[in-house]
């Protein structure tokens, strides 16, 4: 069973924090508690989901003792700089502060280590303000994750609930940080810098090659047409490429 204590001992300040032993998904629950007008940044954890959801509507695997599956309840961040951003840096932070390794990220929410997805972020809009959900793979489960080929896991000792409250703790700072500076970590760890890949665009597949990240979060890639700017949407880059660059 997780630990609120030890959550808030590894924050290092005092948040509203809930524990459950499993939910269908932390971001649903913590929308409910913000409709019904509990509007307070608070943190939401659960050892297990039974409805993880990813971006696009798919699935997040959740499964007992093994991730970590938490939501936060955040204002809205006024400077135009996507939640999604500032949370990967945020998330990239912890890693390699509690578990000493460093992650990759794929624009824009998901994280990779040694070629392996091992974290997904989604944002989502409610009441004014946004909830901010994490999945992170912490250790392999036993069974692996069936078909999911792309998903890994840190793989480590550390505890979960110190990730959690370091987790936490990161994601407000970042709120407080200058764009510009989560902008140049972000870069600095980007996954498909120079890469070839796909997108959509109008029910259209196109081919681009990705040339960095504007001031705006925006993926700009170099298109037979020239220069694009993505704001949303999907990219896809080979496997071979991904284990390459890593």
């Amino acid at each position: 069973m997780l630990k609120e204590e030890k959550i808030l001992q590894a924050l290092g300040f005092d948040l509203p924090v809930t524990c459950l032993d499993v939910t269908d998904s932390t971001n649903l629950r913590l929308k409910e508690r913000c409709r019904a007008g509990d509007h307070r940044v608070q943190l939401l954890c659960a050892d297990s989901q039974t409805a993880g959801r990813g971006r696009l509507g798919r699935n997040f695997l959740s499964p007992e003792g093994t991730g970590i599956y938490m939501s936060l309840l955040l204002p809205l961040p006024e400077d135009g700089l996507p939640l999604t951003i500032r949370a990967a840096v945020a998330v990239c932070r912890t890693v390699e502060e509690v578990c000493g390794l460093s992650l990759k990220i794929k624009w824009v929410n998901d994280l990779f280590l040694q070629g392996k997805k091992v974290c997904g972020i989604l944002a989502e809009g409610v009441e004014n303000m946004a909830v901010l959900g994490i999945g992170l793979n912490v250790n392999m489960p036993e069974n692996g994750f069936p078909g999911v080929p792309v998903a890994g896991a840190l793989n480590t000792d550390a505890d979960r609930e110190t990730l959690m409250g370091r987790m936490a703790f990161h994601v407000l700072k970042t709120l407080e940080e200058r764009p510009d500076s989560c902008l140049s970590f972000y870069r600095e760890r980007m996954l498909l810098l120079g890469k070839d890949i796909t997108f959509l665009q109008s029910g259209q597949e196109k081919n681009a090659r990705v040339m960095g990240v504007d001031d705006k979060g925006g993926l700009m890639v170099q298109t037979d047409g020239g220069m694009e700017i993505l704001r949303t949407g999907e990219v896809t880059i080979g496997s071979h490429q991904v284990s390459a660059f890593e």
